[in-house]
């Protein structure tokens, strides 16, 4: 068992180190890096070896492939986003006085918004697809631990942050589901805020420049009276830019796949020292 355990750490080393190596890998290529080395996720889940219970093999091996290819599909949205901000960005930079950087930062907050809308709803679209395919992965390993009678230890799921709940709701409300003004799921004002993709925002502080990076879906809030008199107000869904949300998503996504990593290694190693497959 303990032999088991030092397997696993070295497991853990290995994937971090693959990881840095793509990264390195890509800029002495001369790749545009577009994600910066700590925005990318290599899953730990493509170094681990699926194990058999009751003839059964678990976790599934297409939802293992198809969580590796969802990482890069998200990375690949934000990339798309930077790439698509860069030369607007350039301008605004390049900019010789405030009236050309004004001229400039008014264009890309115009020009950018339909991509914007494309990237950030892509990117919560296959996040939400990206974290169902973690808790069915996590519910396999839950039933190859019940049924092999092993009942090891692991940790739980990540909690949800108020800010992936959000994500998860502009999914589901602003993309997938898009309410209409009865809808029975939402209040009014929240349903008239998933339909209002705009206005976008963007804001700098005197003597900075644009950042267009930081162009802002759902920024404030609407308001109105209740029946009863109370002020009330729309569900917050600000997001500030595809990068920002792909930081946060993508804390919440690691934990999910540590936990799931050290979870498979951990019933691999009970299995072992019990002889094999049951």
């Amino acid at each position: 068992m303990v032999q088991g355990l030092h397997s696993v750490a070295r497991k853990k080393y290995y994937r971090a180190e693959k990881g840095r190596q793509f990264w390195r890998a890509q800029t002495a290529l001369g790749l545009q890096p577009w994600l910066k080395e700590n925005d990318q996720m290599a899953s730990g889940l493509t170094d681990l070896e699926t194990i058999t219970v009751d003839n059964k093999t678990f976790p599934t091996p297409l939802l293992r492939t198809n969580i590796v290819m969802l990482h890069r599909i998200l990375e690949e949205v934000v990339e798309d986003w930077l790439r698509a901000v860069e030369p607007y960005q350039r301008q605004v930079d390049d900019a010789d006085d405030d009236s050309a950087m004004m001229i400039a930062g008014a264009t890309g907050f115009g020009e950018l918004q339909p991509l914007l809308l494309k990237c950030l709803f892509s990117y919560a679209f296959f996040f939400v697809a990206a974290d169902n395919a973690y808790r069915r992965l996590y519910e396999d390993l839950n039933q190859a631990n019940r049924i092999s009678g092993l009942h090891v230890r692991h940790d739980k799921k990540p909690k949800d942050t108020p800010f992936i709940e959000k994500i998860r709701w502009i999914r589901n409300n602003a993309i997938a589901h898009l309410p209409g003004r009865a809808s029975k799921k939402l209040s009014y004002l929240d349903a008239f805020a998933a339909m209002s993709w705009q206005p976008m925002s963007l804001g700098w502080s005197t003597g900075s420049r644009p950042d267009l990076e930081k162009l802002t879906f759902g920024a404030g809030r609407f308001g109105a009276t209740d029946a009863s008199g109370q002020r009330v107000e729309s569900k917050d869904i600000e997001v500030p830019g595809v990068r920002v949300a792909h930081k946060h998503c993508l804390l919440y996504l690691e934990q999910y796949d540590k936990m799931c990593c050290d979870y498979l290694e951990t019933l691999q190693a009970a299995l072992a020292s019990k002889g094999g497959a049951t």
